[in-house]
């Protein structure tokens, strides 16, 4: 594949994105851009090819070419790079990503998104919405489901970056966020890190419940948990009187002191069936033109509440006085739904694909 940047393991080195990493990264891949394309379209691919293999592994390569639209011809070409490279294994069951591929992967994603340009959309929701930072993977996670494990592994890892010693972190559940429970790596050097949901349980699904997420995380970052073990849609009354029992207020306090959180966001109609809510409700919510939901908050396109779920954990009042909070989510189909939660103002950092964020800049007319 020849050399592509400084360091790609991005496991141990400091991400693009963050102070030093940027200009170093930024001007290579310009550069490379005008006196070698074809060389960065040979990159993107390898790259392609290489989260298609994490992510399906083992895969056959007829099931790996149509998964990324090349020839079988072409794709046995590049597995023999790859394999060469020590960044692939192939066996009688099919490809399979090496360590040492894994490693790469981090860093060389980082890289792909300066290469394809990726920085424009970054800046522009920088821009639009006022948060601290945007990372913008390449991709339609609607389309490819390689990319929403792209931005679990962006997502997990601006998570590393900010946690500290004795940090709380609170998160939501969902199929983003537990995907990026799974691609978190243990933290070196920071302990007594406390991870909780945000929110109580929801849907039947119990890997994507805030509980689960929490727990998965905390295991694999090398923390402890506190779990509320309650659905989310209790009624009014109902949570009322749980709130009081001796541990659910325990674990509430441990939320409340919650430093870091990290969110997804879905579309106001999908939570709404999630939560089986009454038709008359999801009817009553569509009148108030919701778009976007996240911690049982109902956006309308200005990023105004307008309609509430009652639950214990987190109130969006709170979000305020949290020092990071981390919005994670992709897919032209969530465009509308992400900006509208983002509008809100509450999240510092943004994690999202091409495909979402194509479509708040057409929304956004620039």
């Amino acid at each position: 594949m020849g050399w592509v940047g400084p360091e790609l393991d991005g496991r141990d080195k400091k991400r693009p994105g963050t102070e030093q990493g940027v200009p170093q990264w930024a001007n290579m891949a310009a550069v490379q851009r005008r006196i070698a394309p074809e060389l960065t379209e040979r990159i993107v691919l390898r790259h392609n090819i290489l989260r298609h293999v994490s992510d399906s592994q083992p895969i056959g390569r007829r099931a790996l070419s149509q998964r990324i639209g090349q020839t079988e011809r072409a794709v046995r070409r590049e597995e023999s790079v790859l394999r060469e490279a020590g960044l692939i294994t192939v066996d009688p069951d099919g490809i399979r990503l090496a360590r040492d591929g894994e490693d790469i992967l981090w860093g060389l994603a980082e890289y792909v998104r300066l290469l394809i340009g990726t920085g424009e959309l970054e800046n522009l929701l920088e821009l639009e919405f006022g948060v601290d930072q945007a990372v913008v993977v390449a991709g339609d996670s609607d389309l490819d489901d390689a990319v929403k494990r792209e931005i679990a592994r962006s997502g997990a890892a601006q998570l590393r970056d900010v946690i500290s010693d004795g940090d709380v972190v609170a998160v939501t559940g969902g199929t983003t966020m537990a995907a990026l429970a799974a691609e978190a790596l243990p933290l070196r050097g920071t302990r007594d890190v406390v991870v909780v949901p945000a929110r109580g349980g929801l849907g039947e699904d119990v890997e994507k419940q805030a509980d689960t997420v929490a727990a998965s995380l905390a295991k694999r970052l090398g923390g402890s948990y506190r779990l509320l073990n309650l659905p989310d849609d209790l009624g009014r009354e109902s949570a009322a009187s749980v709130r009081e029992e001796p541990r659910i207020k325990q674990v509430i306090d441990t939320i409340r002191r919650a430093r870091v959180v990290v969110h997804g966001v879905g579309t106001a109609l999908e939570m709404a069936r999630r939560r089986s809510l009454s038709e008359s409700e999801i009817a009553h919510i569509q009148q108030l033109g919701a778009v976007g939901e996240s911690f049982g908050f109902y956006f309308n396109s200005a990023g105004e509440v307008v309609y509430t779920t009652s639950s214990l954990g987190l109130r969006l009042a709170e979000l305020s006085s949290v020092p990071t909070v981390i919005c994670v989510g992709g897919g032209s189909s969530k465009a509308r739904a992400l900006e509208a939660v983002l509008r809100n103002g509450f999240s510092h950092i943004v994690v999202t694909d091409e495909g979402a964020a194509h479509g708040i800049k057409h929304e956004s007319g620039r």
